[in-house]
């Protein structure tokens, strides 16, 4: 099944490719792009690409190979172009693969087949990586499939986890909703909840090394922070959370305009 939905992930594996180039005819290689289960999918639409918060997302619940991607382009610009600058390049306002050789685009039906098959074979043998940046595309033609792998879903088991901090937060559309942080003692890894303002799940986004990358997804999701508070008021490990985030914060150029014991407006 084809389907052009907006795509909202941290959970997408480059798999690499061998084909001949419909444009040069010499073999090339190159890369395709396979999305998921615990991607989030939407309606197209514009306002997709800002208020996250008024989004009802569903997940995707398998894998998809990625026709084409367009909208966000500053991140997907950021996030896979430069990062992959001889596999993948716009044309025509839409991310695809291109040739190594004359670096013309490599149409979705050239590689198509030769990308599920691949994710399907590595994947039974452990050899792709989910790449873990943000996809964040108000437009993807996304081609979903089912196989036989041993990639799971990307998750974190709430037992490990505990909630330390809540932060209010505003999409720039200025809807409001929630953003909660979680750590893991045993795994030393953070991971956040978006909610919207119903309460609703926007985002999961799990393994987080520290708390550079968490901001750093905040900051590309376009969500502001209004206030921030301690899950609970008499823990010194919030506490401790709540010093060690601002800082982060303050790293990446946010300002605090006050704090008091257990909150604090930024």
């Amino acid at each position: 099944m084809t389907h052009s939905r907006s795509l909202l992930t941290k959970e997408w594996y480059k798999v690499p490719l061998c084909v001949d180039c419909p444009s040069c005819g010499a073999q090339t290689r190159s890369a395709g792009i396979v999305v998921g289960p615990s991607s989030l999918i939407g309606d197209p639409v514009d306002s997709a690409e800002n208020d996250i918060l008024t989004r009802t997302p569903a997940l995707l619940d398998g894998f998809a190979f990625v026709e084409t991607l367009s909208g966000r382009t500053q991140n997907i610009e950021r996030f896979v172009v430069n990062r992959f600058h001889s596999i993948f390049a716009f044309r025509n306002d839409c991310l695809m693969p291109i040739c190594e050789h004359c670096t013309e685009g490599l149409a979705p039906p050239t590689i198509r087949s030769s990308v599920m098959n691949g994710f399907v074979r590595l994947g039974q043998r452990r050899l792709l990586v989910n790449e873990r940046v943000l996809i964040f595309a108000s437009n993807a033609v996304l081609t979903e499939f089912r196989g036989g792998t041993s990639i799971e879903e990307t998750d974190f088991p709430y037992p490990d986890y505990a909630v330390v901090l809540v932060c209010d937060t505003e999409s720039p559309g200025g809807d409001s909703g929630t953003l909660e942080l979680w750590h893991s003692i045993a795994c030393n890894d953070y991971a956040i909840l978006v909610r919207g303002h119903d309460g609703r799940e926007v985002l999961r986004d799990a393994v987080n090394d520290d708390l550079a990358s968490v901001v750093a997804t905040v900051s590309d999701l376009g969500l502001v922070l209004t206030q921030l508070h301690l899950a609970q008021a008499s823990s010194p490990y919030c506490a401790l959370a709540r010093d060690l985030f601002l800082k982060a914060l303050g790293d990446a150029g946010y300002q605090q305009e006050y704090q008091e014991a257990d909150h604090a407006d930024l």
